[in-house]
């Protein structure tokens, strides 16, 4: 059964994964910095689509009462939703009727914007119910193979868009299985996904999807201090501050990646200068969140991030204005201490559980990809974990809150514009650059940390 609203009726409907993978032809290229498209044409263009998707994303928030990607769940028969700004579309996946509250909404759209609704084989709370039952049936992650000896590593495990089962991401996890997978990925990916489906009792996809890599003026920040920031962790890597946070004592915090500096006690620097941030703790963190708070002497934050290239020493931010949920089909762009900033950021799926290297399970995580509108095709650099994703509003000049970068995915080839002279670590470490990027949404972060956004 599928239904249209609005005031005009779709001639053909993209498949849902065709869509998420699907290279936008409307949207123009993003410059280096988030509020500085090239020309007045590509300026206007960049306007409308954001406009259009802050007007999608508020008939989403309606749809889904304001809950955030995971605790959508709770909305009975709802498996997701998907905005398309490039065509002013949006397209709803549920199971069963949409309830009346729903269709009054989808029968009262803003003034040029379509919806649909798909049918979906399953609700997002039995692909919930599903996903923990096959999570307490691995052992450390790890998933046996129907006829063999050979285990495989489980990378993720999240809905589907369209509510058709799970998506489960896998890869070797012993000699045996790189054997198997050496064998045919596509033979592997029916066995992995006949083994998982039957162990989580809904439809599963399986696809081989290599674990995730958690990546370790802007470049010399000082009180009050400014998201974005390039930090020298207790290691002496580089990760990206994020947004500033007030925690229910009252303290002000600039938060990171927990796994950029996991040990109990930790002293964070500026990476140029090496002058004290702050010192984190074992009380204000979460593995599970990947996020810590770096405590601070200052006590002063300023509510604003650091945007453009990771080399732009002129200490050129914007405003935080607040944060807001994330959906499928949504732009953003994320902002790495040592890769800069990238935009035309397409999500992908949202409310995935992803295990990072640390072998610690991320339970609520979305995923972004590069699209033809992001320059060079780069999504993030190593050394940009920690760093905040946002979309932009009012024209360019603010940003609005999204999320914190925890892992990166599908390494591809550097681009000549980001070599060891625009990458903040290049001259230590060869710079990579990947295409897709994990975050913990802020309003998980938020929620599970008793945490306040610090806007501008």
């Amino acid at each position: 059964m599928r239904h249209a609203a609005g005031h005009r009726w779709m001639a053909f409907i993209l498949p849902a994964a065709a869509l998420a993978a699907a290279v936008p032809f409307v949207i123009p290229p993003f410059a280096g910095a988030s509020s500085a498209p090239t020309t007045q044409a590509a300026s206007r263009a960049g306007t409308r689509i954001d406009e259009r998707q802050q007007v999608l994303d508020a008939v989403a928030g309606r749809i889904t009462q304001g809950l955030s990607e995971a605790d959508r769940a709770r909305i009975p028969g709802f498996a997701e939703v998907e905005v398309d700004p490039n065509h002013n579309h949006l397209r709803l996946y549920w199971k069963g009727a949409p309830p009346q509250r729903v269709a009054h909404i989808l029968a009262h759209l803003p003034h040029g914007v379509t919806a649909e609704v798909d049918p979906a084989r399953y609700s997002k709370t039995e692909l919930h119910a599903a996903r923990a039952k096959l999570l307490s049936s691995l052992a450390s992650m790890n998933l046996r193979v129907a006829g063999t000896a050979a285990t495989v590593r489980i990378t993720s495990i999240g809905p589907a868009v369209d509510g058709s089962g799970l998506e489960v991401g896998y890869d070797s996890a012993t000699r045996a299985a790189s054997g198997l997978l050496a064998g045919g990925q596509g033979k592997m990916s029916r066995q992995v996904a006949a083994a998982a489906g039957q162990r989580a009792g809904v439809h599963v996809a399986a696809i081989h999807r290599l674990r995730s890599v958690d990546l370790a003026s802007r470049q010399h920040d000082r009180s009050p201090w400014t998201g974005a920031s390039a930090l020298s962790n207790p290691t002496g890597g580089i990760c990206s501050g994020s947004f500033g946070v007030k925690n229910a004592q009252g303290q002000y915090m600039l938060t990171t990646a927990y796994h950029c500096g996991p040990a109990a006690v930790g002293r964070w620097t500026t990476w140029w200068g090496g002058d004290l941030v702050g010192t984190t703790d074992a009380t204000q963190r979460s593995a599970q969140d990947d996020v810590v708070g770096i405590k601070l002497p200052s006590q002063r934050l300023r509510g604003w991030l650091y945007d453009g290239p990771a080399s732009r020493t002129d200490g050129y931010a914007k405003p935080l204005i607040g944060w807001g949920h994330n959906n499928v089909g949504d732009y953003v762009c994320t902002d790495g201490a040592n890769g800069g900033v990238h935009c035309g950021v397409r999500i992908a799926q949202t409310d995935i559980g992803v295990t990072g290297p640390n072998h610690i399970y991320r339970p609520d995580v979305d995923l972004a990809y590069a699209t033809s509108a992001t320059p060079g095709g780069v999504a993030a650099i190593n050394g940009d974990s920690g760093g905040p994703v946002f979309t932009s509003v009012r024209n360019h000049t603010a940003d609005e809150a999204r999320g914190i970068i925890t892992a990166l995915d599908r390494t591809i080839s550097c681009p000549p514009a980001y070599n060891s002279d625009t990458v903040l670590d290049g001259h230590r470490r060869t710079p990579w650059c990947l295409a897709g990027v994990y975050y913990v949404p802020i309003g998980q972060t938020l929620h599970d940390m008793h945490w306040t956004l610090v806007t501008g």
